[in-house]
């Protein structure tokens, strides 16, 4: 019987982020219209300043800062799912509760910090007037979220490695 005890949490981060992804999903169907709109408007109210008085410069920035918004929805559901699926994996082997707490979590806040970050980005880029200093200002989201998230997969290889071949290989 699989024990959720040690991965609940990390699971419930995790969902939050898959939901996280779906609930922006959804708000394209019925809102990217009104999105896009403010995404203009906020380029808009700084033209002058951070554009020269240039449109096209502002519409190439809202332009990525839209594609910003569908990688916060792609990647909070994809590595929400990733996540899920590391926290059973683990709590199936029966690995320890903290490597399984440990996992659990990383993985899951990982998943969720980095939906986070490029939603931020997106929503700060036009009146930023550049991606890229939006990215920049919000960019301990992605290097701490990114970080726990790749290190959560690098722990539960290095105990599969263990477990499977070099555990195996003593027995």
């Amino acid at each position: 019987m699989l024990d959720y005890a040690h991965i609940k949490y990390g699971v419930l981060i995790a969902m939050l982020a898959i939901l996280f992804g779906g609930a922006l999903g959804i708000s394209f169907g019925c809102c990217e219209h009104d999105i896009k709109d403010h995404l203009r408007s906020s380029a808009e109210a700084v033209l002058a300043d951070k554009y020269k008085g240039n449109p096209e410069l502002a519409k190439k920035v809202t332009d990525k800062a839209w594609i910003y918004f569908k990688r916060a929805h792609f990647h909070s559901q994809t590595m929400g799912v990733i996540s899920i699926v590391f926290s059973l994996l683990i709590a199936s082997l029966n690995f320890r509760p903290k490597y399984q707490l440990g996992i659990s979590i990383l993985s899951g806040s990982g998943a969720l910090g980095y939906g986070i970050f490029w939603l931020l980005a997106a929503l700060l880029a036009p009146g930023m007037g550049s991606t890229g200093a939006a990215k920049e200002s919000v960019g301990i989201i992605a290097q701490l979220s990114g970080a726990a998230f790749i290190t959560s997969g690098a722990v539960l290889f290095a105990l599969l490695v263990f477990r499977f071949i070099i555990q195996k290989k003593n027995a």
